[in-house]
């Protein structure tokens, strides 16, 4: 669900915000807007973010246990984390590894607005459908990355 709700400063604002919103957008969709106000209202809304928050949080103790120290820049409530590649990995070498075992991580390439981007990527905390998996998938990328890229590669 994507809606957002705005508060113009005045009418006149409120207006023109309008205005270009239906020349960009159309509309919301009138039943996620019935939804998402009726769970504002009632609460459902800080129910399900509470939920989140604290999802997202356990999922980043997880990764703070179990990847190496040191390498990762991250905020304890976001379900993503920045990962610096150790020396000798690329970052096409490491997402080529996780990607083999079904690890989907995203490289630096993808944000990176220069021709040289960094050795790091970005890893996801909120694709696993449960705990277990996401320990599964970060207890193997410890491991992997505790071992050069020609030392893992034999693992599959």
């Amino acid at each position: 669900m994507r809606i957002a709700y705005v508060i113009a400063p005045d009418a006149k604002a409120g207006w023109n915000f309008a205005a270009l919103m239906r020349a960009n957008i159309v509309m919301a969709s009138p039943l996620t807007a019935a939804l998402a106000t009726r769970w504002i209202e009632d609460g459902t809304g800080d129910s399900i973010l509470r939920f989140i928050r604290t999802e997202s949080a356990a999922r980043q103790k997880l990764a703070a246990e179990l990847l190496p120290p040191g390498l990762c820049q991250t905020d304890p409530l976001s379900f993503n984390l920045w990962m610096n590649l150790p020396a000798g990995w690329s970052r096409a070498a490491f997402a080529g590894q996780m990607r083999a075992v079904g690890i989907g991580v995203v490289t630096s390439d993808a944000f990176s607005v220069s021709s040289n981007p960094p050795e790091a990527a970005r890893i996801c905390l909120g694709g696993p459908t449960s705990r277990a998996e996401l320990q599964s998938a970060l207890t193997f990328m410890a491991h992997s990355l505790a071992n050069s890229p020609a030392a893992t590669s034999d693992i599959f």
